[in-house]
């Protein structure tokens, strides 16, 4: 933990907060599943007692359609050894049997169509965007991270994904997140602005994303699925070359300390360091 820890404050350029010589800072896995993850862990379907319904009338047709086919099956296999004694009874089994058969298999046909309408109508799509508080909270006044295992492998599983890289990632976002807003800089300043938490969350994720892609691409994909969930924003591919990383350190600092100036405003000012052909290149919209 204290490796990665010292790599996010290198990674970000700002120190945890510090007490008697050692980070306070607290970092917890739970068990537990908090209130916003509940639609997540109780599964996708508007109405599961009517899927639940639909599965269990069409396992009652199937069973109809073998009660028939069995004694067939039975008789056929006799009737291909020794042919039958009085052709018009085998002709009349036959023909009741392929009646039986046509309106079973009728029924059986509208049950599937039913069932896979149900289906069609559940999906992740009615789930999302789930809260990030369904994973995982941050205390910043007593700078800690909590992680809510559970549904983290919940979304891990209907997203058929590695939920320990998973987890590595969201990890890893997490600690970004508290250090950008509970960290110090380097001379001691601290963060001055108020509650932004979709420029907080997009910082986030541009350190979050430089840091993953030096680690492997399956943890990359991960943290992406992840955040396209909980209805983050990305950052664009350019934002993550080395060249923008001082840029970025610089535009951070300035908008942690000047809480009455804007991030594009931030960045516009940093910008004018620059080639003015990078001017617009990490403008939040």
């Amino acid at each position: 933990m204290s490796s990665i820890r010292l790599e996010i404050e290198k990674a970000m350029g700002l120190k945890f907060p510090e007490r008697n010589g050692e980070v306070v800072v607290r970092f917890e896995e739970s068990v537990e599943i908090p209130q916003p993850a509940e639609t997540l862990m109780r599964g996708l379907y508007r109405d599961p007692d009517r899927v639940r319904q639909g599965f269990k009338l069409l396992h009652q047709e199937t069973g109809s359609i073998i009660e028939i086919l069995m004694p067939k099956r039975s008789r056929l296999r006799e009737w291909a050894d020794s042919l039958p004694e009085r052709p018009k009874e085998a002709e009349s089994f036959l023909r009741e049997t392929a009646e039986q058969l046509l309106l079973k298999e009728q029924r059986l046909v509208q049950a599937e169509r039913d069932l896979v309408g149900q289906l069609q109508e559940s999906g992740l799509e009615d789930v999302y965007p789930i809260p990030l508080s369904a994973f995982g909270i941050c205390n910043y006044r007593d700078p800690s991270v909590k992680l809510f295992l559970k549904p983290l492998g919940r979304f891990a599983e209907l997203n058929e994904i590695n939920p320990e890289t998973l987890r590595q990632a969201v990890r890893v976002h997490f600690l970004f997140l508290l250090l950008l807003v509970a960290g110090i800089d380097l001379d001691g300043q601290v963060y001055a602005r108020g509650s932004e938490d979709k420029v907080i969350h997009w910082l986030t994720s541009v350190y979050t994303m430089r840091y993953l892609r030096n680690q492997s691409t399956e943890m990359s994909h991960c943290y992406q699925e992840w955040v396209n969930a909980w209805g983050g924003k990305l950052p664009n591919q350019s934002l993550l070359n080395d060249r923008e990383c001082e840029k970025t350190r610089a535009a951070m600092v300035f908008w942690r300390r000047q809480p009455n100036v804007s991030w594009d405003e931030c960045w516009r000012i940093i910008c004018q360091f620059e080639r003015p052909m990078s001017t617009n290149s990490m403008v939040f919209n």
